[in-house]
């Protein structure tokens, strides 16, 4: 099997390295409460259905699916930039160990200029969501939560993301820069 040369994901390096990843993993972690929560709450509902199906007076949770929808779309944003700081979105390291160290640099690169695009365009579109919901007033049809608060929740992993993509890909310049070419 031969040898990749795509650099290991590891503690990043230098003070803005270490305050970009201190940043990521905060968001991860509230990432992880918005699934705990997700995952209580479903509990809650379920039982609560049973013990309505046994006579025992209690019920769902109102809202529950409301709420479940709110919180997997800021926790799908939350874990965002934690995954892209840690090489963790996919990549096809089929042609890698002919590319060489450099070759392998450079494809980083392009996929993290291709990466910071695209965080570009989530983020202007979630702004042009949030300002939508924001003059329709539209609310959720039980809890009547303002359907703009997800939205704005989720700006924060967006906002996160794309700066996680710029430092990627001043992380990806430098290595392209200081990567050393293959000797034949």
């Amino acid at each position: 099997m031969s040898e990749t040369f795509r650099p290991e994901p590891g503690p990043e390096a230098g003070p803005l390295g270490a305050v970009v990843e201190r940043a990521a993993r905060l968001l991860a972690y509230a990432g992880g409460i918005c699934l705990v929560f997700i995952v209580v709450l479903t509990c809650a509902s379920i039982i609560g259905r049973a013990m309505l199906t046994l006579g025992l007076g209690l019920g769902p949770v109102p809202g529950d699916f409301e709420l479940v929808e709110i919180a997997a779309g800021v926790g799908v944003f939350l874990f965002l930039p934690l995954c892209q700081l840690r090489r963790g979105h996919v990549t096809v390291d089929i042609l890698s160990a002919w590319f060489g160290r450099r070759g392998v640099a450079v494809s980083d690169l392009v996929g993290n200029l291709l990466m910071s695009i695209a965080a570009c365009v989530i983020l202007w579109r979630l702004v042009a969501g949030l300002q939508d919901r924001l003059r329709s007033g539209e609310e959720s049809f039980i809890l009547g939560i303002p359907a703009w608060v997800g939205y704005a929740l989720s700006l924060v992993g967006a906002v996160s993301f794309l700066l996680v993509c710029l430092y990627t890909l001043y992380r990806s310049w430098v290595e392209t820069t200081s990567a050393t070419p293959d000797l034949a």
